[in-house]
């Protein structure tokens, strides 16, 4: 069904990353079921975007469209992002959707003539301020892949129901993106006057964070670095790191030195074999706490041994061959603390799933959360299904939390993980006797997942 009118404002020229990121979507949506009917293009200047911006409304009343995708032409997004868009979008519910864009922003002067510039998420509330007057302020934090209601957003990516237009023509005229004035008396931009309107008629609106995007103005501005730019908040609890080893002493000294130099919060504990004579001296050289087991020998099985033999509030589990990154532990607290989760997933700058926020294979859990539900779905008590022999054990971890409700993500907790898959170390022995038996642990994860996971309502 052809339902969709596309719009957007233009100069005479155009970044390529508009007009490739255009192209591709409509090829996407000639190879499927086709949502776009048309589109109007609307030439102006700065000075011209509010009437621009109502040009496109009144052309799109015109035509028989339920819904106007609205993007800006200095936008890069996926092919797939008007679908992912209608596919949360509701006319009665969510009439009004967008994407996660990011203004530029500048701070303070450089020195030389220019400023310190940053990003900063186009979500906005509309709250009060010292002085008494409320005005639609910019939040400084989001959470990654998520449908967050706010008051506000940029005119960026946008899709808007036809009811909405209707309403606001109907109680003001063709005026829906007349710049308005705030509570001060200031001009207020004209997609924030627009949302003035939308929120004087209890339309909501919704930002999917998942839904990406990014802003060409001297640079880029997107995900990656709004996160390496965020100064999140010092950690202020403690979290035992379990590192289950065997046989690569190597390893040891690189990673203590990163995880000493990133925290002074946090406890390695390795937990060895009782003949891997040479990692327990090492660890143990390298200021590591070392916990010697002779019936715990997969990693799931000295997870569990490392858990109940520790105390910290919580609990990170990764392997000998990461780094870890200035502020990780900030960030991933930082997180928890804003989203109220208990499992966290923290970048390991390697894994595709993980570095776009939908899986961690480095996960941060909450001691009390083990101690009261467990972490996979064997219970209270429990951190890892010791049935998996390597591989896996991960993914239990977050679905279960996902289930929950309490998985989030800290793309700024960056935990590199140097593994071979990654190009970023040469395979051994010990990675190969992982990968051995992957095939088992993916059948074993997909069998207990069909178990435990409840059907999701739509």
């Amino acid at each position: 069904m052809n339902d969709v009118l596309l719009t957007y404002l233009h100069p005479n020229e155009g970044p390529f990353s508009f007009q490739k990121s255009l192209l591709d979507l409509i090829g996407h949506d000639l190879s499927g079921p086709r949502r776009l009917h048309s589109w109007v293009t609307v030439k102006c200047g700065v000075m011209g975007i509010p009437e621009g911006r109502n040009d496109a409304c009144r052309k799109f009343l015109e035509s028989p469209c339920d819904w106007l995708f609205m993007v800006d032409s200095d936008m890069g997004f996926e092919p797939q992002t008007l679908d992912l868009l209608l596919s949360v979008a509701d006319p009665g519910n969510r009439p009004i959707v967008g994407g996660l864009a990011f203004a530029q922003r500048e701070a303070v002067s450089d020195g030389l003539n220019g400023f310190r510039c940053f990003p900063n998420p186009t979500i906005m509330d509309y709250i009060e301020h010292e002085d008494g007057i409320r005005r639609f302020t910019g939040r400084a934090h989001y959470p990654v892949n998520t449908l967050v209601l706010a008051g506000a957003t940029g005119g960026a990516m946008l899709i808007i129901h036809r009811s909405v237009i209707e309403r606001i023509r109907d109680l003001v005229g063709e005026t829906w993106f007349d710049r308005a004035k705030d509570g001060g008396g200031a001009l207020m931009g004209e997609d924030v006057s627009f949302f003035a309107r939308t929120g004087a008629l209890d339309i909501p609106l919704y930002i999917h964070t998942g839904i990406r995007t990014n802003h060409y103005k001297h640079l880029w501005v997107a995900e990656d670095d709004f996160w390496t730019s965020f100064i999140a908040p010092p950690a202020t609890e403690r979290v035992d790191v379990i590192v289950p080893a065997l046989h690569r002493p190597q390893n040891v000294r690189p990673f203590m030195e990163s995880l000493v130099a990133s925290t002074g919060l946090a406890t390695a504990w390795f937990i060895c074999e009782e003949d891997d004579e040479e990692e327990i001296a090492e660890a143990k050289a390298c200021g590591a706490e070392v916990l010697v087991s002779s019936d715990a020998h997969s990693f799931a099985e000295k997870v569990n041994v490392a858990y109940a033999l520790t105390s910290s509030p919580w609990l990170l589990l990764a392997g000998d061959d990461v780094r870890f990154r200035p502020g990780w532990l900030d960030h991933a607290l930082d997180v928890a603390r804003r989203y109220g989760t208990e499992v966290v997933g923290t970048n390991d700058l390697a894994n595709p799933r993980v570095m776009r926020g939908e899986h961690a294979t480095h996960p941060l859990i909450a001691r009390e959360y083990i101690d009261r539900l467990g972490a996979s779905w064997d219970g209270p008590g429990v951190v890892c299904h010791e049935g998996y022999r390597h591989w896996y054990v991960d993914d239990e971890i977050v679905s279960v939390a996902k289930q929950r409700s309490t998985f989030t993500v800290a793309l700024g907790s960056q935990v590199e993980h140097l593994h071979p898959i990654a190009g970023k170390a040469a395979d051994d022995e010990i990675y190969r006797l992982g990968a051995r038996h992957a095939d088992d642990d993916r059948k074993l994860f997909e069998r207990r997942a069909r178990a435990h996971m409840e059907p999701v309502s739509a």
